[in-house]
């Protein structure tokens, strides 16, 4: 029963995430805000919903441990595996200059968080950084927003019947809102059931929330990249990622921490193994292409490669 009910709080997370992501990109698409932008802002907030949900519904309860878990292990998982994906069934050229701060400071962010672990304990204090690098990122992107705006999207909007637009933007903050609903609700059944799952199986809530439940609430992200790489849109999948892994890293565990009122003890694998790898998958690949100018399928190689290896130390050091 415990794992039917895993499943189910699964499938509502990604259902949920599923209408949350196609209402978030209609009311962008709407808006003419361009791709790169949509995908490291609004995608990248719909389809991190479950991972924030799951942490803070884990926080809440007491479970520090999952809650940490699944916010490293998920970028992780966003990296290692998605964006691993990505980069090898889309190389193509890019330009650099969409990436690179945005990569600096989503490399650094990843840094200052490794940084705060070395205490073993992530509070208030650590969370201030974090914000601010979080705040700065959706800054940006926010002003890369209306620079590409003013290039020529509103001229193309305008075209557009305002009454027609009024009741698809209504529409569509309706499935939105059902998403967001959906998710809650599945975070709830999934992390009560995943707990009971490892006191079943007698495997560390740690190692759960890192590779199942960090895999499980990725699964937004994994649908919206088997969706760009369909459409051939690397810029959407990238940006997606790297504005997921962002939002992930600066807001989930500031969020837990602020709304449960306490520190969250930090675990010695997640400060010394979990933490560093997080950090070495992103480096390898998101750093070659921004100074070669093309995503090489022989970086998505290299990024799986070394996040399957990861899985299999802790499988088997756990298991």
């Amino acid at each position: 029963m415990i794992y039917m009910s895993f499943f189910i709080g699964l499938i509502l997370i990604c259902k949920g995430g599923d209408w949350f992501v196609d209402a978030a990109s209609k009311i962008s698409e709407t808006l003419g805000i361009p791709k790169y932008v949509v995908g490291a802002t609004i995608v990248s907030f719909a389809t991190t919903m479950p991972e924030i949900i799951v942490s803070a519904a884990a926080a809440l309860k007491g479970h520090s441990a999952m809650a940490i878990g699944n916010a490293v292990g998920s970028v992780s998982a966003n990296t290692g595996i998605i964006l691993a994906i990505s980069l090898f069934f889309l190389p193509a050229a890019i330009k650099r200059q969409d990436y690179i701060i945005k990569t600096i400071l989503y490399i650094g962010t990843l840094v200052l968080l490794l940084i705060s672990f070395k205490d073993r304990v992530f509070d208030w204090s650590d969370c201030i950084l974090l914000l601010l690098a979080g705040i700065l990122f959706l800054i940006m992107n926010i002003k890369n927003a209306f620079q590409e705006r003013n290039k020529g999207f509103q001229r193309k909007n305008q075209k557009n019947d305002s009454k027609t637009q009024k009741k698809e933007c209504w529409k569509m903050f309706v499935w939105f809102f059902i998403g967001a609903v959906a998710i809650v609700a599945g975070s709830e059944i999934l992390v009560k059931s995943a707990c009971e799952i490892a006191e079943k199986l007698h495997i560390s809530e740690e190692i759960i929330s890192v590779t199942i439940v960090a895999m499980g609430t990725s699964l937004p992200e994994f649908v919206t990249t088997v969706t760009a790489i369909i459409k051939k849109e690397s810029s959407l999948s990238v940006g997606n990622i790297v504005g997921a892994n962002m939002i992930d890293s600066a807001f989930i565990l500031p969020v837990c921490t602020l709304l449960g009122g306490k520190s969250l003890p930090v675990s010695t694998q997640m400060a010394l193994i979990d933490m560093p790898v997080c950090i070495l998958v992103s480096v390898v690949a998101l750093f070659p292409m921004l100074y070669r100018n093309k995503i090489a399928r022989i970086d998505g190689v290299f990024t799986l490669l070394i996040y399957s290896s990861y899985l299999i130390y802790i499988c088997r050091g756990n298991l």
